[in-house]
């Protein structure tokens, strides 16, 4: 009746390699780490995007953009207070003029770095320097010809006509670089939505991979730690139950399959134990009904024998024509004691025998 546990070398400790609990945990957390990593990652890296853009419209396009129509403002000024002077003579009308011209340069001056990384803007930047120059340089010739001859000197049609001419070419590149800077400050602000929305998805996605590694996370440690241990507890309550017939099979990390196969050996040295203590029960039972049997032998049939032998030999010595017969029943009657007394001492023997056999098992076993 002998039960052996399962060692690690038969199929049901060797179907599938064996993780311990460490190498289950660190997996988990290598998962539930890549998850939130790869989360965190694009997050970052769209804010980073959102940052640049912002960065680039808040320190370079929005002053560009003030300052394109500051010089378109600076010009209009100019051009009034020329007009004015050149209608009235008068030299009031020129200090509007020469802030207007201060102004344009120191606005020419801050556009040039401002619009430096982008070609087209720059170089109509340059186109509007040119034609601002040339307008100054017409301006200017006019203004020494009223100095010189009055207002009537610039009264002809033709004269005003290039005049207003020369101003529109300006006026006209003035536009386009104001366009062209609102069309960047309008990509500018376009990326940058694109770029908070792009945000808003890398959040959402990081959050998702976050329940998405909890959840796996969660159904890891359950597969590797809590079904084993539920299904080890279950089998040791039912061997604690008195069902030592329930094999404990294990599964789950190396730790818990130990203490599986531990639990295991102790259930067989219990079997085994059990059914050593049932045997040895038995056989005191069966060398108590022996000695019981022996006793009631030799205290009653045999004394009882011996006392029909003493009557027997009694009477044949008084009755000598009955000695021969009596003599064979006497004879009869003494086998008889001798078989029995020969039964007890056989009894005796196997009770002896039965008793020294686990000692010897015991010292065996030691």
């Amino acid at each position: 009746m002998e039960m052996a546990p399962p060692d690690r070398g038969s199929p049901a400790w060797s179907r599938r390699p064996v993780w311990s609990l460490r190498l289950w945990l660190l997996a988990a957390a290598v998962l539930a780490l890549l998850a939130v990593g790869t989360g965190a990652g694009a997050t970052f890296a769209t804010r980073g995007v959102v940052s640049d853009a912002s960065g680039d419209l808040t320190r370079r396009l929005r002053p560009a953009q003030g300052a394109t129509q500051a010089l378109l403002t600076a010009y209009v000024d100019q051009e009034t207070g020329q007009r004015g002077f050149v209608l009235t003579g008068d030299e009031g009308f020129l200090q509007p003029y020469r802030a207007g011209g201060e102004e344009v340069r120191r606005l020419e001056l801050r556009l040039g770095p401002l619009l430096a990384p982008n070609r087209e803007a720059t170089a109509l930047l340059r186109e509007v320097k040119a034609a601002g120059d040339t307008w100054n340089t017409h301006v200017a010739a006019q203004i020494d010809a009223v100095r010189d001859g009055g207002p009537a000197a610039v009264r002809h049609v033709r004269v005003q006509r290039e005049e207003k001419q020369i101003f529109d070419r300006l006026r006209s590149r003035l536009d386009e670089l104001r366009i062209n800077v609102n069309g960047l400050v309008d990509a500018e602000v376009h990326r940058l939505a694109t770029a908070q929305q792009h945000v808003d998805v890398a959040m959402v996605i990081a959050l998702a991979l976050a329940v998405l590694a909890l959840a796996g996370t969660v159904a890891l440690l359950w597969f590797a730690l809590t079904r084993p241990l539920t299904r080890l507890l279950d089998q040791l309550a039912s061997v604690a139950r008195g069902d030592y017939r329930r094999h404990i099979d294990v599964s789950g990390p190396e730790e818990i399959q130990r203490i599986g196969q531990a639990a295991e050996t102790m259930r067989v040295s219990i079997v085994n134990r059990s059914a050593e203590l049932a045997d040895a029960q038995h056989e005191l039972g069966v060398q108590n009904e022996r000695q019981r049997l022996a006793a009631d032998l030799h205290d009653t049939t045999i004394q009882r024998l011996f006392a029909l032998g003493l009557k027997l030999s009694a009477l044949a010595s008084q009755r000598a024509e009955l000695a021969s017969t009596l003599n064979t029943l006497i004879e009869e009657a003494d086998e008889i004691i001798r078989e029995l007394r020969r039964m007890i001492f056989e009894l005796d023997d196997s009770r002896a025998g039965a008793a020294s056999a686990p000692a010897a098992r015991d010292r065996s076993s030691g």
